[in-house]
């Protein structure tokens, strides 16, 4: 007998099922019980509810349909395979051999011009795919097209997409019968599973003896004709969760009730206009029925229900037996008072009674404030959304001792998307304030780096083989260490690849293979070259058939470099091996291989290699059973593959005790207390997927059709009707850039509105419908604000209370953003100040604060390598290039050397444009080093120790000249150099030196300072030593660039002083801030990592404070600079 069981609640219906199984006994102990269910969650609730029930719950079997039924075919008829023919990966394997043939064909000239240009064959598998996709929605919706297909004839009112679809399944039945497969499929097999069914007069061998159908939202036609028809020989028991206790299979659609009512009121708005409304009762019952409620049903079961609909209307088609089992729910909150009026069909959104309460809103129900059952929360970003649901959560377990993890649900449209932002608040809670969760339905490929690695590893034969994406690779541990490099080898071989010069291709071959000219460098086999060079000889031998050797990769940790070549020798084998095209069987073997040759072999790795190899061999093992005789790429392997692990979910945490995280998917809507969906907004669901332009269902829509759309309407009643207690809603409600609006979705709107329309908030009851509406709307959303540490989150009564006390004192604004250093270090005492010491110091004063005195170093990291060549050099490998050709010119050597050294090196552009930029180097370095050998003599030291200012200072003064000091850098000279010049002039004053000193640079930049006295040097040194002494106890804001940008623009050279003139201090002021923040091409000095310890803002203070140092300290060497 097929019997449906009604029911608004689902616990209700898994006790009819208990009911049953232990009312009505198997005769047989060992035969399993069936239940059908549409995912594993309902599947392991439904376990464990039973299990409550009889204390364990063993021997039942949970089906999905299709499989059920396919299993019934082979138990009920002879010669049906297990596995159909006719399966959408078989028959996409068999599309793909016959397409190309039919292409000629005139039906066929759209597909044609599509796959026109196709080298590689992917156009081809992927079209295969859909169609194949599409026949097999045919076998399910449309089996009887097939069917007037195969007898040659086309249907009529379809559009011209038949003119090639049709023949095409022909060829394909044609074709499986040539393979001598069964031509038996779904929409035959149903037909003939029915007959016999129908026919038999004793039940078939192989029956169940009785079958359950729990958690499932709809079903096809076909299924359904198939379970009506083993109900005339073993017991059917279809348990439908059923939202509303009468037949509404017939009731409009939301969109079209809102019209009709937009209407009537108009039309009542109209008619007021010209004679009090309603006072001809005629105008009443034209709106109105006898007992003065509008005649529309329910409009949120009428938008939502769709799928429920369909499904309703098919099962009383089949006249099954029906039970209905409905529970009357009370009206306490705002959520139980929806769940009832879609359970009785009510529509309380329109107004009852009389027309002149649409000027009052006396007849909406009482929503009173502090009934939070069903909340609408508006954040900046996923974060926020996570970070509020947590604050929530914990107001709910303080107001509710015996609410328990294990009773909220949190689901999200995509889980992937918000893993990050929930394991980061959830996983990083601290103790106190610690949730248990666990996050479900992940996609494989996201949640174990193995696969994407794998994934990687089978696009070898088009990749770059840039630095980052190899060394990403390395980043898996697994195949880290079947390679033996550990965490700390692998930050030491980014260093290594960055300075051997390697930047792309795996070697020569890979390079000419992407139809790039090979140059010989900046491949991985170049840098691993030097590498291995460095091992064997010193870099000071020269180079090696034009390969410089890198010296760091010598001695003990040379072992480095050859764990990197094994990798790359495997890389270059797979490359390879991976670029052919093989037979399908040929494929079969390789998938094992590659996991065995690159991945190491663990208990923690061993599941996820099972999981790849399994969807490997199911992709093999369709293509063999289809016979395709061609050759194929490895890309129309991987793409199927990567399509399969996409869709494989791990789910094996779903109901696990935690809190469950996990995402909207059909029959998720096992009761909880708590339900909460985030991420609701317009646009992201419910979810769209466009139809194929060649859907011939698209046009053709029937009862019972599926389509993504409706199914997320449903799954949303679904999850407001499984809610006991509360319904939290949340979406991205303002843009976290501008804090523009944006818009939740419909279905939220749809909600909130029929909320609004049949509620009145306490003291609005004189309001006017839509004024009172208005003003539950406003209550119903909760506005969260953008940041964590925001007041309003710490405020007593706020809809926003935060738990995460370590925002508070920014909240309160009793911290600071930032720590100042308010009070200065003791001063130390300084016996002796070296002359190297006292210039590092005033290179760099606030860097030297933290590494003189705390020994601390705030090192940046590149977080990226770059993946292309270099076509010219940075700032830093360019000064390095350039200070070494400088000395070369200045000592008269010859430069072709050094050309020969950095080309081997791969420190230059390739070919001509390294020539071009050497020469361009060389010719301004040689206008340096003119002018210093114009000035250069010989030199000797001369040792410094002297007492001043109660310190001893010590040290060598280097290449001191009879007429001077020269010094050079290969850059444009700033602050920096003038001090560092200013300083070593006086200690050579001081001396008793009479010579002038000098410092040249690029593009004529230059220091010169006339002698002074060994008095004037004494008096201009004693300053310095104070600073220095303060400096080390005390930050001292004398910043290079930003304070010389601001003397420099201000100086006056006539005078000697600092030019205060309004107009001249606002100019200044700009070019100080100009330093300070940089630009699109150089960086602010305001980014240095010691200064922003220091000051994160310039602000008048900061500046007067800047502007001070600067003239205390840069203007003496201002005002005696002779250039």
């Amino acid at each position: 007998m097929f019997t449906v069981y009604h029911s608004n609640q689902l616990d209700l219906l898994k006790q009819l099922i208990a009911a049953l199984i232990e009312g009505q006994p198997l005769q047989n102990p060992f035969e399993q019980e069936v239940i059908l269910v549409q995912s594993p969650g309902m599947a392991q609730w439904l376990q464990m509810e039973l299990a409550k029930q009889f204390g364990i719950a063993a021997n039942i079997e949970f089906p999905l349909p299709a499989t059920f039924i396919w299993n019934l075919f082979t138990q009920v008829m002879p010669g049906i395979p297990k596995e159909s023919a006719f399966s959408k990966d078989a028959m996409t394997w068999k599309l793909m051999w016959l397409l190309p043939k039919m292409l000629e064909q005139e039906a066929f000239a759209p597909l044609a011009r599509y796959l026109s240009d196709d080298e590689d064959r992917r156009k081809h598998f992927q079209l295969a795919a859909r169609v194949a996709d599409l026949y097999d929605q045919y076998l399910v919706y449309r089996p009887e097209w097939l069917q007037i297909w195969e007898r040659g004839e086309y249907i009529d009112g379809l559009d011209e997409s038949q003119q090639w679809q049709a023949p095409l399944w022909v060829a394909l039945k044609e074709y499986t019968a040539e393979l001598k497969q069964p031509e038996w499929h779904r929409a035959n097999l149903y037909e003939k599973f029915i007959q016999t069914l129908e026919q038999a007069t004793e039940c078939p061998q192989g029956l169940p003896k009785r079958v359950f159908i729990c958690g499932i939202a709809a079903l096809p036609p076909i299924y359904l004709d198939a379970l009506k028809a083993l109900g005339k020989h073993i017991d059917v028991h279809l348990m439908f969760t059923n939202p509303c206790r009468y037949y509404w299979g017939d009731i409009q659609d939301y969109a079209f009730l809102a019209k009709l009512q937009s209407r009537k009121r108009r039309h009542h708005i109209q008619r007021q206009q010209e004679i009090s409304l309603f006072r001809d009762p005629q105008s009443a019952s034209e709106l109105f029925k006898s007992d003065g409620e509008q005649d529309l049903s329910n409009p949120l079961l009428a938008s939502w229900g769709k799928l429920g609909r369909d499904h309703m209307y098919l099962l009383a088609q089949r006249e099954p037996q029906e039970v209905h089992a409905f529970v009357d729910l009370t009206e306490d909150t705002l959520l139980t008072r929806i769940q009832r009026d879609l359970l009785e069909l009510e529509d309380h959104s329109q107004i009852v009674d009389s027309p002149e309460h649409l000027n009052s809103s006396s007849g909406k129900r009482l929503l009173e404030r502090g009934d939070r059952s069903i909340s609408v929360n508006l954040c900046h970003s996923p974060q926020r959304e996570v970070e509020v649901l947590h604050d929530r959560l914990l107001d709910l377990f303080a107001e509710d001792p015996s609410l328990t993890p294990r009773d909220v649900i949190v689901m999200v449209a995509d889980i992937d998307s918000y893993t990050p932002f929930i394991q980061a608040v959830f996983g990083n809670a601290p103790r106190e304030r610690y949730l248990p969760f666990a996050i479900s339905d992940r996609s494989a490929r996201q949640a174990h780096p193995v696969i994407q690695a794998f994934l990687t590893l089978l696009e070898l034969p088009n990749s770059r083989f840039t630095s980052e994406h190899v060394l990403t690779l390395l980043e898996v541990p697994a195949l880290a260490a079947h390679f033996g490099i550990s965490e700390e080898g692998l930050r030491r071989l980014r260093h290594w690849v960055d300075e051997s010069g390697i930047r792309w291709g795996l070697d020569d071959d890979n390079v000419r293979a992407l139809d790039l000219p090979a140059t010989g460098q900046h491949t991985w086999q170049f840098g691993l070259t030097r590498m291995l060079l460095g091992y064997a000889m010193d870099s000071r031998c020269g180079d090696w058939n034009g390969v410089l050797p890198y010296d760091e990769s010598s001695g003990l940790i040379a072992e480095l470099a050859g764990q990197l070549a094994d990798l790359l020798m495997r890389l270059s084998v797979w490359r390879t091996r991976l670029s052919g095209e093989y037979r399908v069987q040929e494929w079969q073997p390789l998938c094992r291989e590659i996991l065995n040759e690159f991945f190491e072999q663990d208990s923690e790795t061993e599941a996820v290699q099972v999981l790849i190899e399994q969807q490997w061999l199911k992709v093999i093992g369709y293509g063999i059973s289809a016979e395709y005789p061609q050759a194929i790429p490895i890309s129309i392997l991987r793409d199927e593959l990567t399509s399969r692990l996409d869709n494989e979910r791990i789910s094996q945490r779903f109901l696990a005790g935690p809190i469950n995280f996990c995402t909207l998917m059909p029959m998720r809507s096992i009761p909880f207390k708590v339900v909460c969906l985030l991420g609701m907004n317009d646009g992201i669901y419910p979810r769209t997927i466009a139809p194929l332009g060649f859907d011939l269902m698209a046009n053709k829509v029937q009862r019972g059709d599926r389509s993504r759309r409706d199914d997320d309407r449903y799954l949303f009643l679904e999850a407001l009707l499984s809610a006991q207690e509360r319904l939290y809603i949340s979406y991205i409600g303002r843009s976290i850039q501008d804090n523009a609006p944006r818009y939740p979705s419909v279905l939220v709107s749809e909600l909130m509105e029929y909320i609004a329309q049949s509620h009145h908030l306490p003291g609005d009851e004189t309001l006017d419908v839509d004024s009172s509406a208005k003003r539950v709307m406003e209550y119903l959303q909760i506005q969260h604000p953008r940041v964590p540490f925001a007041s309003e989150n710490y405020a007593v009564g706020s809809e926003s209370q935060s738990y995460a006390a370590e925002w508070l004192p920014a909240a309160r604004r009793s911290g600071e953003a930032h720590q100042e250093f308010a009070l200065a270090l003791p001063l130390e005492e300084f016996s002796t100040i070296t002359l190297d010491e006292l210039i590092r110091f005033y290179r760099h004063p606030v860097r030297a604060f933290f590494q003189m005195r705390l020994g601390v170093n705030f090192v940046l990291e590149e977080t990226e390598l770059p993946d292309e060549e270099p076509f010219t050099l940075d700032n830093l490998s360019r000064y390095q290039l350039n200070s070494q050709l400088l000395n070369q010119l200045i000592d008269g050597d010859e430069a072709e050397a050094l050309f020969r050294r950095f080309r081997s090196a791969g420190g230059l552009p390739y070919g001509a444009f390294g020539e071009l930029y050497w020469e361009k180097q060389q010719e301004e370095m040689a206008e340096v080093a003119a002018k210093v050998r114009e000035h250069r003599q010989a030199g000797r030291s001369i040792e410094i120790d002297y007492m001043l200012g109660g310190v001893r200072l010590t040290g060598w003064l280097q290449q001191v000249q009879d007429n001077g000091l020269v010094r050079w850098r290969p850059a444009i000279l700033g602050a920096v150099d003038g001090m560092a010049l200013w300083i070593e002039h006086l200690f050579y004053c001081f001396s008793g030196g009479e010579g002038e000193s000098r410092c040249f640079g690029r593009q004529n930049s230059a220091w010169h300072f006339a002698p002074l006295s060994p008095k004037d040097a004494e008096k201009a040194l004693l300053p310095l030593i104070e600073g220095y002494r303060q400096g080390r106890s005390c930050p001292l804001l004398l910043l290079p660039k930003t304070g010389w940008a601001w003397l420099s623009a201000c100086f006056d050279k006539d005078s000697g002083m600092v030019d205060w003139d309004e107009q001249t201090q606002s100019k200044a002021q700009m070019k100080l801030l100009l330093a300070w923040q940089g630009d699109q091409r150089v960086m602010g000095e305001g980014s240095d990592p010691y200064i922003q310890r220091v000051m994160r803002t310039m602000d008048e203070t900061k500046m007067r404070e800047v502007q001070q140092w600067a003239e205390q300290y840069y203007l003496p060497i201002a005002r005696n600079n002779l250039d």
